[in-house]
């Protein structure tokens, strides 16, 4: 049977693992995050783009 010493190190090396674990997943979500609103800025553009070129159009085809 382990020791009190023995099982405290091996608690004291779990909770720097669960610490490294917690800060690596709060790396990979705010990567993520930024992705994210990467993507929808891309989005919003390309939205945009698209209804002044309607617009334009149907300028362009109503002075024809």
């Amino acid at each position: 049977m382990a020791t009190e010493s023995e099982l405290r190190r091996e608690i004291a090396g779990e909770r720097q693992q669960l610490t490294e674990a917690v800060e690596s997943l709060r790396e990979e979500l705010n990567e993520t995050a930024e992705r994210s609103k990467r993507i929808g800025v891309m989005v919003g553009a390309a939205a945009g783009t698209i209804i002044v070129a309607k617009k334009l159009l149907r300028r362009r085809h109503r002075d024809d």
